[in-house]
């Protein structure tokens, strides 16, 4: 199957993931409420917290192995059941901690009878093995079954979630999404491989299973980390806020990673070609393109952020408002972030430096969860993860200044924000003089955003990115 072929249905399946939680999560949380909604997240950060322990770096070492035995049909089924023998190993041995955990931490005993439900999601996340189809690029297959799964997924939930009692009932419809993909998934991986014990070994693949895997647990200790350290500490309650302030982020951190995607293979290639100049200009490019997006984005996202969240979510999250004005900057800070780690970084072949940069921000993260998640909830959960990220940002340019000798574009940056400074007055006087309802409100903001971020990009910045775009626009148009 063709790159472009493969890149459309992995952009489908991308997009879909978060038009499925756009459209379900809004009715959710309006019919379970704060309290529930921060159990059931509380209870599935931890088993996610725990799936990192169980895969480690299978889906790095399983894609890896997939695509370069595929040829093979005995070679590639002594990989398949190597790696998951290896993954069934840790899963067993993150079960039963999981097991004692429920029964000996006062934290957890109350939520006994749903955590039984995660541990269903920690077992059945073995027999997903999407690394076999990724592998084979058999994206058509993943994208089709996850899509087909969950159109299962949301119709059940608007059948059978009534009332806030029904959070157990909402937990095991998730859970049921990853036990049916595992089912489907094994089964059909009968038609590239058979699982087999003769003749494997797993010893070639500890290296890679257990160094890629530290690098993701010590990554996940600025991010997921947050939302179990918090359900333990604080409550669920506040688990609630900050899972809800974080929830629609995630999106455009998505579209930002997806966009890295794209990118990474083509500065890669340059790299190798020796075309240092046409590899600063890519990087210009993908800076100028951040700015662009990410700026605007904050504004309305800060100053309208009550709005776009009671409109998403109702009544009962006030408590999610500053947290969701505080984790905001991070698409800047994060997008940032992946050019120069993903762009430079990693198309130089650095990854031990960027091992070593996670280890900064995990230690920035474990420090203030432990200083200032107790006293401020959400709102210190968020200031972990704004301070984590800003730490890791600050230590990797630090390194691709040593490595590359490019440095952060300041005369950009400050220029992009004086560029938007009268529209952040306009906005601050909107929101504050203006009564409207939510979705009057985010369409008036977003309307003279739109129409503000043209007139800015084309006469004033002069962005060629959006110069080429609102060009090919108007020509289609015309």
């Amino acid at each position: 199957m063709s790159i472009k072929r493969n890149f459309i249905y992995n952009s489908v399946l991308t997009v879909s993931g978060y038009v499925f939680t756009l459209l379900t999560y809004p009715y959710v949380s309006r019919v379970l409420g704060l309290s529930n909604i921060g159990i059931v997240n509380f209870v599935d950060g931890l088993i996610n917290y725990f799936i990192l322990f169980a895969m480690m770096g299978t889906t790095t070492l399983g894609i890896r192995e997939i695509a370069i035995n595929k040829s093979d049909k005995d070679k590639l089924s002594k990989a398949f059941s190597g790696i998951l023998l290896l993954n069934g190993i840790t899963t067993l041995l993150a079960a039963i901690v999981l097991l004692i955990s429920m029964h000996t931490v006062p934290q957890l005993i109350p939520h006994k009878n749903i955590l039984y439900i995660g541990v269903c999601k920690l077992i059945f996340n073995l027999f997903l093995t999407e690394w076999l189809f990724t592998g084979m690029e058999n994206f058509a297959y993943i994208t089709k079954r996850s899509i087909a799964i969950k159109l299962f997924y949301m119709v059940s939930v608007f059948l059978f979630i009534q009332k806030p009692s029904d959070y157990q009932l909402y937990y095991l419809l998730c859970v049921l999404t990853v036990m049916i993909n595992g089912i489907v998934n094994i089964i059909y991986s009968h038609k590239y491989v058979m699982f087999t014990l003769k003749g494997i070994h797993i010893k070639p693949y500890l290296n890679t299973f257990f160094s890629v895997g530290l690098y993701i647990i010590i990554s996940s200790m600025y991010t997921s980390f947050n939302v179990a350290w918090l359900g333990m500490t604080v409550g669920t309650d506040e688990v609630g806020y900050y899972t809800t302030a974080t929830k629609f982020h995630a999106i455009i951190l998505a579209l930002l990673s997806a966009f890295q995607n794209v990118m990474f293979p083509r500065v890669t290639s340059l790299l190798s070609e020796g075309k240092m100049t046409e590899y600063r200009e890519k990087l210009k490019i993908s800076v100028d393109s951040l700015l662009a997006f990410c700026i605007p984005t904050i504004i309305i996202s800060i100053i309208f952020g009550p709005d776009i969240l009671h409109f998403l979510v109702g009544d009962g999250f006030e408590g999610s408002y500053l947290p969701f004005r505080i984790i905001m900057p991070l698409i800047l800070i994060i997008g940032y972030e992946q050019i120069i780690c993903i762009q430079v970084l990693l198309a130089m072949k650095q990854e031990r430096k960027l091992l070593y940069n996670s280890c900064l921000g995990a230690f920035v993260g474990l420090l203030l969860n432990f200083i200032i998640v107790k006293h401020l909830g959400a709102v210190g959960s968020s200031l972990v993860w704004l301070s984590s990220e800003f730490a890791v940002m600050v230590g990797a340019q630090y390194l691709v200044f040593k490595t590359a000798h490019f440095s952060f574009p300041w005369k950009m940056f400050f220029k992009y924000g004086l560029a938007y400074l009268p529209a952040v007055i306009v906005l601050l006087g909107i929101y504050q003089y203006c009564n409207y309802s939510d979705i009057i409100m985010i369409t008036i903001a977003m309307m003279f955003t739109a129409a503000y971020t043209i007139v800015v990009q084309t006469k004033i910045l002069k962005n060629s990115i959006c110069l080429q775009l609102f060009q090919r626009v108007f020509s289609h148009n015309m």
